[in-house]
């Protein structure tokens, strides 16, 4: 039944975007998640999650991996999560995003609702999109979310938005009539120094390298860059988070090797 229900999803959701061929992005089991759990600090990176996993995921989830067939091709990522490989698809060529996961919402693409089968379309390089589910999509979602986190990764965002709690709807209304980047980064800049003074561009950059979706081949923390203008402040940021990552990496390596 579980195997019937996924085929016939895939096949339905092929037919209803238009699309010639299906690609399921799948994380690989211990797979780097592009080190977003060295990356994160503050809270562990989906740390709430629980070990027990729904009735019949191992099994579909072997199925799909190992399929081989004319209905879909299983692509398995090792050094990044799917999000980051529909991510790097959709910035090589305009696709079709279907998934229950929030996160894709900021990639250009076709979108269609995981629940009500809607399609959206947001534009390369469009900044506010909202869905005809009436959802943000476009990079202002991006940065609702250094905002107000994702809870399902155990995201944080940022704590306290001017001494208060910040949720969705305090998110939004903090961003109302913003329609552009430089826009958005002026105020998420100011929310974070606020809370965080002096650290601000660290803080940040780590909920950005935590949020943002790697484009490039590498899924390179220096792909965070892309969802901000250029700022010295972050740029040296993102130098010092790669730095200690990979002073991170090099002192596992030398744990494992004795």
């Amino acid at each position: 039944m579980a195997r019937r229900n996924a085929f016939d999803r895939i096949e339905t959701t092929r037919l209803r975007t238009g699309s010639e061929s299906v690609v399921v992005h799948l994380s690989a089991s211990g797979c780097t998640k592009a080190h977003r759990f060295i990356i994160a600090t503050v809270k562990p990176y989906q740390g709430q999650r629980h070990k027990r996993k729904p009735r019949n995921w191992q099994f579909l989830r072997e199925v799909l991996e190992h399929y081989e067939g004319p209905n879909f091709r299983p692509k398995v990522w090792v050094t990044r999560e799917a999000d980051d490989g529909m991510a790097h698809c959709s910035y090589l060529s305009g696709i079709a995003v279907s998934t229950r996961d929030k996160d894709m919402r900021m990639l250009p693409g076709l979108h269609i609702n995981w629940m009500t089968w809607e399609l959206t379309t947001v534009p390369r390089g469009a900044f506010d999109v909202i869905g005809t589910d009436g959802l943000q999509y476009g990079l202002k979602w991006f940065y609702l979310q250094m905002l107000q986190g994702d809870t399902a990764d155990n995201i944080p965002g940022l704590p306290l938005l001017f001494g208060q709690q910040c949720g969705e709807a305090r998110a939004i209304k903090y961003l109302a009539g913003v329609t552009n980047m430089d826009d958005a980064y002026d105020r998420i800049q100011t929310a974070y120094a606020d809370h965080y003074g002096a650290a601000w561009a660290d803080a940040l950059v780590e909920q950005a390298g935590l949020l943002w979706l790697r484009t490039d081949a590498q899924a390179s923390i220096a792909n965070v860059a892309e969802a901000f203008p250029d700022c010295p402040h972050i740029e040296r940021a993102l130098e010092r988070l790669e730095a200690r990552v990979t002073q991170e990496l090099n002192d596992l390596q030398k744990i494992v090797q004795g």
